[in-house]
């Protein structure tokens, strides 16, 4: 018997990591904005011990970030992962570089028990792969305002000349 599941959860993504960037913390990850169903799903994880913590926009929408770690160590083990696997809605594989915030997708959870040091057991969600069900494209005012400046400064930065 494993304790591995896969579930597909569906809603609007808002920050993505699943190309070949990781994100601050060094791994893929998403922010979901579930759908009605998907978020009755995780809440029932998050009853039976899921640690991803479910917050509020200031729109009062929810939201849930999922990561994907590349490597990890268990047992004195190194256990190395690839990239989330990202298919657009045909089902041909994409970069994940363009996913625009506001895209409809289905993200597939790797839904897992694990044993805490205490001996209990406890529920965790692990972002496996993502299919973009509806794009829209990524554009640059949907940085925050100081990555905004920031990305503005480095576009009319000169370009250089060599010699």
């Amino acid at each position: 018997m494993t304790n591995t599941t896969y579930k597909d959860v569906k809603g609007k993504v808002k920050y993505i990591h699943a190309g070949n960037e990781l994100d601050k913390f060094g791994a893929w990850s998403i922010t979901l904005y579930p759908d009605r169903e998907s978020l009755e799903y995780i809440r029932g994880l998050q009853a039976e011990g899921l640690k991803n913590v479910m917050k509020k926009d200031e729109e009062n929408q929810y939201y849930v970030a999922f990561k994907r770690t590349p490597s990890e160590t268990r047992k004195g083990k190194v256990i190395t992962r690839a990239k989330p696997l990202v298919l657009d809605a045909g089902g041909k594989p994409f970069d994940g570089h363009h996913v625009g915030w506001g895209s409809d997708v289905t993200v597939r959870l790797e839904v897992y028990k694990y044993k805490t040091p205490a001996g209990a057991f406890g529920t965790a969600a692990r972002f496996d792969s993502l299919r973009v069900d509806n794009l829209v494209p990524w554009t640059q005012e949907m940085l925050p305002q100081p990555e905004q400046v920031k990305h503005e400064a480095l576009m009319n930065s000169p370009k250089p000349v060599w010699d």
